[in-house]
């Protein structure tokens, strides 16, 4: 029996929707193979042709740490973004954590775990307060987290005096080596850390719940059209309160891995790292506007943009190069994207015409 045009329709769109992130994965490719092409012609020139060790397994499992608490953020921003908002106090909030939970180990005498769940709670507060005054009073989101950055700043200066403070390997248990005494082909250790495996759950989890669950279509329908939301039963001003909340979860649970991780908290452990977040999120296809992205899109972006940083110092560029780099990617992700977007609401319109 012939397909309607309905039908038709239908199964063009669920075909583009498994290739919706095909931007930013043959970009990844593309990054992949110049890097390794770079090495082998470096290598040739020198008169020794080597392995690239940009692919190798070490280097590679050191892009997924190096990105594993920018990508968690990420998938938080992820939400906030696909319901229409964005959130800029992202990096200073996570100074705020770091600091927090240094100083009430070391100097507040708060247990470990105490300071953990405090922190995570006061972060979600904090985000929750964000999300309050921006669902209720139509206020942009821009201004009220640009706010929120400026005051978590000064906040976290407060706290630790504008000094440095050492955990003294308090978090070292989530710097665990799951895979203990494995080595790659050049005989070094293999390393793959327990906060690897917390990005790693976290980006299915989150992916589950914006997929499979009522919630994940609540944030899409008020992303894309709040009035339609609303009009359709929506509690609108909870929803987009809630991805702020859910977002500060994430921010606080990214930034004890990124404790773990460099053992130090210092004011500048978050600085900038707003704009990797929203590269990463951006570059993974999440439209500014809302109603638009998924999780794995922004998986994609955060390696893509872990591994720009990765290969620029292993061909021991000038880290200024790296922001040049991270801009270009941006401008060709979006600009990808609006082309393919384009034609396809172009292609639409003539089937529905025809």
């Amino acid at each position: 029996m012939k397909e309607s045009p309905v039908q038709q329709d239908k199964k063009r769109v669920s075909l583009f929707g498994r290739g919706e992130n095909s931007t930013v994965v043959m970009m990844l490719i593309f990054f992949f193979i110049a890097i390794i092409l770079i090495q082998l012609i470096t290598s040739a020139v020198s008169g020794k042709v080597v392995y690239p060790s940009f692919i190798s397994p070490v280097n590679l499992l050191n892009i997924i740490m190096q990105v594993a608490a920018v990508g968690i953020m990420a998938m938080g921003m992820t939400v906030v973004m696909v319901g229409g908002g964005i959130d800029l106090s992202v990096g200073m909030l996570t100074s705020f954590v770091t600091i927090f939970i240094a100083k009430s180990i070391m100097h507040w005498g708060i247990p470990l775990w105490g300071a953990l769940i405090l922190v995570v709670i006061i972060a979600v507060v904090l985000e929750m307060i964000m999300g309050y005054i921006i669902s209720r009073f139509s206020v942009e989101p821009f201004i009220i987290t640009l706010g929120g950055m400026i005051a978590f700043r000064g906040i976290a200066l407060i706290i630790c005096n504008s000094q440095e403070i050492s955990t003294q390997g308090a978090l070292a248990v989530l710097k665990t080596n799951l895979i203990e005494g494995a080595k790659g082909p050049s005989g070094l250790n293999l390393t793959f850390p327990i906060y690897v495996v917390v990005f790693i759950v976290i980006t299915v989890a989150i992916w589950w719940l914006m997929k499979y669950t009522k919630y994940g279509r609540r944030v899409y329908a008020v992303g894309a059209n709040r009035n339609a939301a609303y009009l359709a039963g929506i509690g609108v001003q909870n929803v987009v309160m809630s991805t702020y909340a859910l977002n500060g979860f994430l921010v606080a649970i990214a930034a004890i891995m990124l404790l773990a991780r460099v053992n130090t908290a210092i004011i500048t452990v978050g600085q900038n790292l707003e704009i990797d977040v929203i590269a990463a999120t951006v570059v993974g296809g999440v439209a500014m506007s809302g109603g638009k992205g998924n999780i794995w899109g922004t998986f994609v972006g955060a390696i893509l943009l872990g591994s720009i940083a990765n290969a620029m110092n292993i061909l021991r560029l000038q880290s200024e190069w790296q922001f040049v780099a991270k801009g270009v990617i941006i401008i060709v992700a979006v600009t990808a994207g609006a082309i393919v977007q384009a034609r396809q609401a172009r292609a639409q319109f003539m089937r529905q015409i025809k």
